[in-house]
């Protein structure tokens, strides 16, 4: 079975029961873990600013300064593509990193765009 990773702060269990039955200090809408829900991946971006790094837990222990939940890094849960869009207005670039640099007049929850998955 293949393990499960928390979107917060990249721990990880055996089962998704177990995972979310922990607590975890970086989840900003609760006390619990979430579960990462996009695929294994050689590179993980944040879906807030497109830093990325080889594993979720390193690349959540890092700081965003675009995340408007809370101060750390959370991994894009989509799938690569030759082209990622704004899920907020449709503006689009070939990466993530290009595209959460620019600014969104229509995202309310941030002022960058955020890739839909």
């Amino acid at each position: 079975m293949a393990k499960v990773y928390c979107k917060y702060c990249g721990y990880s269990h055996q089962d998704i029961r177990s995972l979310t039955n922990g607590r975890c200090q970086k989840n900003p809408h609760g006390d619990h873990h979430s579960p990462y829900e996009g695929e294994v991946q050689e590179r993980y971006f944040c879906k807030y600013c497109g830093y990325s790094h080889l594993d979720i837990r390193s690349l959540t222990n890092g700081r965003c300064q675009k995340n408007p939940d809370n101060d750390y890094h959370e991994p894009y849960e989509g799938d690569e593509k030759d082209r990622y869009f704004c899920k907020y207005c449709g503006y689009s670039h070939h990466d993530i990193r290009s595209l959460t640099n620019a600014r969104c007049s229509k995202n309310q929850h941030g002022d960058y765009h955020e890739p839909e998955r």
